[in-house]
């Protein structure tokens, strides 16, 4: 059984070396208090036990933290910072033409929330970016 503990224990270690995520780390863990049996002399049937049950609560208590932390597939960019931001509309925008607001001294393309028509002169808040344009609403 050492030589099991000790390959799954490499295994775990390559797999996470590789990985950018969390996703072999606790086998390693399990694999440890397995090769503890092996040297406590414990049977093992009880070590297979302790090898699952030290890395399921290993996966349930440390994953959710990870994943929180560890947000891989979220690009932000400087373009964010417009979200929020009042803007004045430049070109008037309706339910079928995409108008253009002036936001932050940079002009954008944008369509509206609920398309609601917004005219030139007014002032709109911008809710969300999708693409190269902006979604607004009339304030």
């Amino acid at each position: 059984m050492t030589f099991i503990w000790t390959v799954i224990l490499v295994a775990s270690l390559i797999i996470e070396a590789i990985t950018t995520d969390l996703v072999s780390i606790w086998f390693g863990v399990g694999a440890i208090v397995g090769l503890l049996g092996v040297f406590f002399d414990v049977g093992q049937t009880l070590q297979v036990i302790l090898f699952a049950a030290v890395s399921i609560t290993c996966i349930v208590a440390s994953r959710p933290l990870a994943k929180k932390y560890m947000k891989t597939n979220t690009i932000r960019t400087n373009a964010d910072r417009v979200i929020g931001e009042h803007c004045l509309v430049t070109e008037t925008i309706t339910a079928d033409i995409k108008g253009e607001v002036k936001v932050l001294g940079n002009l954008w393309g944008a369509t509206s929330l609920n398309n609601e028509t917004i005219e030139i002169g007014q002032y709109a808040e911008v809710v969300a970016i999708e693409g190269s344009h902006v979604v607004v609403k009339k304030i």
